[in-house]
């Protein structure tokens, strides 16, 4: 028969020290838990706010480029246009004697009419702020006053009097005089809504500094779930933990989304470099027009001048060389025109068709969260109740 050896002194101690182990063992699993846990929580609530910022910062952009700041470049320069159509039309008419039947003509009325038109439009869509309203307010008084000359050459010219040919002068040096005439009041009203689009588009560039805001979060993110499912293999000897691989997939879906938009940042970018050109390529044609106008004007300054005493003076003789001299260049399509502007148009409504996506990252988030919980819940639960 056997007896129980009584047990130690030594051996009761090295009990206490072992259940010591366990509990502090347990107490650090327990906190590493927790905060792998919150810090997951945290991290994934940063990325979806830097995220949402940036591609919200990115599509406000595009919207606004979209509905305000292409339709104002282009009606500007729509505006120029009318200008000096209408200027060549009522010029046209007064040489050919049109005239005195019609006045500057019904023509040039419906290309008057289009030009305010277009610049009630670019004061509705002004992204200049103050500086774009004030142009404008420049250019309608100084549109006026053309209208008032044009208006009474026509009256000098069915009294038949010379002093026509003198209104249509002074009409069409206020649109053509440099620094100061309603065509270059106009041009200055395309620069300011030019650099009001720089403004915009550099506010929602993709900078450095922007790419770092992105990926620094959504790297440490990441890090935590691997780090987290590493954390799960060696201390609780699970190959893999589904919830946290999950979240680790959405988290590259969200990036997809928030990539998604830096892709509309640069199609924008892109668009609004054709923009640009397709401002330049109707400057181009409103110059060829504004140089046939002139050209005409000086065909009739010349007749007045040959019945006049002595002739128009110097003043006008050199005015009229210069016009002669001048090359009026190449006046672009109607066709070539209204492509570049449903092109320019399509590449914006590509490039803000993405929009719809922005939901997707504040819902990736929650399910980021979600499945984060999820991963951690059996063993928060097993800690919480169960002594090892």
């Amino acid at each position: 028969m056997t007896t129980r050896r009584p047990t130690t002194r030594a051996a009761l101690l090295a009990r206490l020290h072992r259940v010591r182990r366990l509990l502090r063992a347990r107490s650090k699993t327990r906190l590493t838990l927790w905060s792998l846990n919150a810090s997951l929580l945290v991290t994934t609530a940063l990325v979806a706010a830097v995220s949402w910022y940036a591609f919200d910062d990115v599509h406000d952009t595009i919207d606004t480029v979209d509905t305000r700041t292409s339709r104002a470049l282009l009606e500007a320069s729509a505006a120029k246009s009318a200008l000096v159509e209408a200027d060549l039309l009522a010029i046209t008419s007064f040489r050919t004697g049109e005239a005195l039947l019609s006045g500057p003509g019904d023509r040039y009325g419906n290309r008057i009419a289009t030009a305010s038109q277009s610049l009630a439009q670019v004061a509705e869509d002004n992204v200049a702020g103050e500086d774009g309203s004030k142009q404008i307010q420049v250019v309608e008084g100084l549109l006026a006053s053309y209208t008032d000359w044009i208006g009474q050459a026509n009256a000098h010219h069915r009294q038949n009097s010379g002093l026509a040919t003198i209104d249509l002068w002074y009409a069409s040096r206020l649109l053509h005089t440099q620094d100061s005439g309603v065509l270059a009041q106009l041009e200055n009203l395309v620069k300011v809504q030019q650099d009001a689009m720089d403004v915009q588009l550099a506010g929602s560039s993709t900078s450095p500094g922007r790419i770092a805001l992105l990926t620094v979060p959504v790297g440490v993110l990441l890090a935590l779930l691997v780090g987290a499912q590493v954390f799960h293999a060696k201390r609780f000897r699970r190959v893999l933990n589904v919830p946290l691989v999950l979240a680790t997939l959405v988290l590259a879906g969200v990036c997809a989304v928030v990539g998604y938009g830096l892709v509309a940042q640069h199609r924008v970018e892109v668009a609004a470099d054709d923009l640009r050109a397709l401002v330049g390529t109707w400057q181009e044609r409103t110059s060829a027009t504004a140089a046939e106008g002139q050209q005409a004007l000086s065909d009739l300054v010349t007749g007045e001048c040959r019945g006049a005493d002595g002739g128009c003076g110097e003043t006008v003789t050199r005015f009229i060389t210069e016009l002669r001299a001048a090359d009026p260049g190449t006046r672009p399509s109607d066709l070539e025109l209204t492509g570049g502007v449903q092109r320019v148009n399509s590449q914006i409504a590509v490039a803000n068709g993405t929009a719809d996506l922005e939901l997707l990252i504040p819902a990736g988030a929650l399910l980021i969260a979600v499945l984060v919980w999820l991963g951690f819940l059996p063993r928060l639960e097993e800690y919480r109740h169960r002594r090892r």
